[in-house]
């Protein structure tokens, strides 16, 4: 059975609706990242996140992950298609908070110093991000599930157009360990969170 939604977002409105829809975003995570109920838990690293490498440089890759997010938005060209967007990324987002108050998880960047040779550039926009991002809000994974629920609605409007962004939101993912911001239990979680609002969302009806 398909889900029917009202329509949220209409052409003439689309670029409020999405200052709108950053602007919650933002509230919710950071809310989240910065003020908890219960005490986050530190989770030990698998195998593989201790296999992969801290790589500060790739810090671009994450942080691109804000680029992406406004230029997916505007490359839906279906409105009603960018309305599906909207209501599962909010979904997306609302279950990763309700996890983030419920169980905080937490990674330990002590064991990842920022190293003297790191470009001061570089430098500047790890610290940015350490400082307004607090090492919580690890599982699951919002920074993936997004990217690849965001690419995975825009596969119906073309294929390179999709590939594109598959191939963009995989790099920002990948780094999401090497800048160790996540755990890899982080990013299936956030990639299997991805899977089932696509097609929860995939064949919404509007009124």
């Amino acid at each position: 059975m398909r889900i029917r939604l009202p329509i949220l977002v209409h052409k003439e409105h689309r670029l409020l609706a999405g200052l709108l829809l950053f602007a919650v975003a933002a509230v919710l995570y950071l809310t989240s990242n910065h003020f908890h109920i219960f005490r986050p838990q530190l989770l030990p690293l698998s195998r593989i996140d201790a296999a992969v490498p801290f790589v500060p440089q790739t810090v671009w890759l994450y942080v691109s992950e804000y680029l992406y997010g406004v230029v997916i938005y505007w490359s839906y060209r279906d409105i009603l298609n960018l309305n599906r967007f909207v209501y599962a990324i909010f979904s997306l987002l609302v279950t990763c908070v309700v996890v983030f108050w419920l169980w905080p998880t937490t990674i330990s960047r002590e064991l990842f110093p920022l190293p003297e040779n790191l470009s001061p550039v570089t430098c500047l926009v790890f610290t940015a991000l350490r400082r307004a991002d607090s090492p919580t809000n690890c599982f699951p994974s919002f920074h993936v599930g997004s990217v690849y629920l965001s690419c995975f609605l825009l596969s119906s409007e073309g294929r390179w157009k999709f590939l594109f962004f598959l191939v963009w939101g995989t790099a920002i993912s990948l780094s999401t360990l090497t800048v160790k911001q996540h755990y890899f239990v982080d990013v299936v979680s956030g990639f299997g969170l991805a899977v089932i609002f696509y097609y929860v969302f995939r064949r919404a009806r509007f009124a």
